[in-house]
């Protein structure tokens, strides 16, 4: 079945969506659990749900429920406070910490207030960037490392660029990064957090895609940030963003309010689902179920003489293909075989990926396999490779060992991507 999506009646031409071989966004009817149905009937195996947003699955019957008590204006009103807000924002604050919280609808639109909110209580123009912030221009930059005209430096997550940045702490309001944990260690974000302290410079950390899935609460201790950004695991789909931190830093948000800022069906859907993310269980059963998937396709690829392996761990991976070629040729069998991946950027299974649903996705998978078996025997993985795999994910540069010459050459190739 073919349908029309009506192109020139969206200001945005380009909205962010799978899409076929011919760029047109892929059409679904209907998703449940694990899985998506298209317009043919044919069930897909979701591993993209929402760039990482449908935590649960998808239909979740206790949401689902949830939401549809609100809609029928059984949890409160759109038009004043309610007991579940308060019952939010003190599941947040226990599991995020943070002297004050508050919430937003979209992870962009927060970050663009606690970004402001800091430079102004800081009384300083900079700010040092790495990550995908969202869609707001502010973020844009026409060079690596040097001010765009809001003043945000971005430093791609070199190390010596921040450093050499950090030593003039007289002009840096914050370093805002969206932390990853596919293409960087331990190793550093203890260098990180080093540089930032020694500097006195606070930390905004962006984990509106990381936040909540690896583990009940922020994803990596190690940064200890001054405020932080939570949206895509906290609400199964609907759309709440939540920021919280130090109260002298967020002073200038008190005022902060919008017109649907009590609307029950978001809050009921963000209650429901935070109140199980709290418990850590989902965290893990995505965690088990995606490993087996990571080393199933790992030896799959292997034995196949495939070119491409993964980064990452269960609850957040990679494809790292050895070129573009093995890539469109990847993700083309993918489809083939029903198999729906954020091309080109990290995989997110859900909670709802059952052992009976892993099983269905390794027997695609190797179908796959077997599809790309012998055709690029001549190909290998390279630090390019890895690089440019990282690129696609982070926005930035894997954490790998380099020169600073090295590091520009890298940037020179990567940059207009």
């Amino acid at each position: 079945m073919t349908i029309d999506i009506g192109a020139g009646k969206l200001l945005a031409q380009e909205p962010t969506c799978p899409r076929d071989a011919d760029g047109r966004p892929r059409v679904f009817v209907e998703g449940s659990g694990a899985y998506l149905t298209d317009p043919d009937g044919r069930r897909w195996v979701d591993f993209d749900n929402a760039r990482g947003s449908v935590i649960l699955g998808h239909g979740d019957e206790e949401v689902a429920e949830a939401i549809a008590r609100a809609a029928r204006g059984r949890s409160g009103v759109g038009t004043a406070w309610s007991p579940m807000l308060d019952s939010l924002l003190g599941q947040l604050q226990e599991v995020c910490g943070g002297d004050v919280v508050g919430l937003y609808r979209t992870g962009t639109a927060a970050l663009r207030s606690v970004t402001c909110a800091v430079r102004d209580a800081r009384d300083r123009s900079i700010v040092l960037s790495s990550g995908y912030h969202g869609y707001d221009p502010m973020w844009h930059c026409d060079e690596p490392f040097t001010p765009n005209q809001h003043g945000i430096v971005e430093f791609l997550f070199d190390l010596d660029v921040l450093a050499e940045w950090l030593s003039r702490p007289e002009q840096v309001a914050a370093v805002v990064i969206s932390p990853d944990h596919m293409h960087l260690g331990e190793r550093w974000y203890t260098e990180f957090t080093r540089l930032t302290k020694e500097a006195d410079v606070p930390v905004i950390a962006d984990e509106v895609k990381v936040g909540l899935r690896y583990r009940a609460g922020l994803s990596t201790p190690l940064l200890d940030p001054a405020v932080w950004i939570v949206a895509k695991c906290l609400a199964n789909g609907s759309p709440v963003a939540a920021v919280g931190g130090d109260a002298h830093l967020l002073a200038a948000l008190e005022d902060v309010s919008f017109t649907s800022y009590f609307e029950p069906t978001a809050m009921a859907a963000a209650t429901t689902t935070l109140r199980r993310m709290a418990t850590g269980e989902p965290q893990q059963a995505i965690r088990a179920a995606g490993d087996r998937f990571i080393a199933h396709t790992r030896a799959a690829f292997a034995g196949a003489g495939v070119p491409i392996d993964l980064a990452g761990n269960g609850n957040l991976f990679q494809f790292v293909c050895a070129d573009d070629e093995v890539a469109d040729a990847f993700h083309a069998a993918s489809a083939a075989e029903g198999l729906l991946f954020f091309e080109g950027d990290n995989q997110t299974p859900s909670a709802a990926f059952t052992d009976e649903v892993v099983e269905d996705a390794c027997g695609r998978i190797d179908r796959v396999a077997a599809a790309l078996s012998g055709r690029f025997t001549d190909r290998e993985l390279t630090e390019e490779s890895w690089y440019a795999s990282a690129w696609g994910a982070m926005d930035g540069l894997a954490d790998r060992p380099r020169t600073r010459e090295e590091t520009t050459a890298i940037v020179e190739r990567l940059w207009e991507d």
